[in-house]
């Protein structure tokens, strides 16, 4: 089991992953890592890239208020596409 902890300083979601700014426990260097949204409130295990100390980091959820603002940014992209899709055809 890794005895170091990342602890997660800030985070942002994209479409396609969670940008996390990380600081080591063992080394205190703070750095950035990007994991796949599907990763999303697990836990993880990887290494410092700084110090090489395996350890682990607890990925955050999205909040509801968070969620919400991304399915109403997509619904919004479906319509503009299928517009624009409509409008290729004829």
């Amino acid at each position: 089991m890794a005895s170091t902890i990342f602890r997660v300083q800030s985070h942002k979601f994209s479409q396609d992953n969670i940008q996390t700014t990380l600081v080591c426990s063992r080394c205190d260097e703070v750095f950035s890592k990007e994991f796949p949204l599907d990763l999303e409130g697990q836990t993880i295990e990887f290494k410092c890239p700084v110090c090489g100390a395996p350890g682990e980091a607890d990925l955050p959820y999205k909040s509801a208020e968070e969620r919400e603002e991304f399915e109403e940014d997509f619904e919004e992209v479906e319509e503009e596409e299928g517009g624009e899709e409509f409008e290729e055809e004829y």
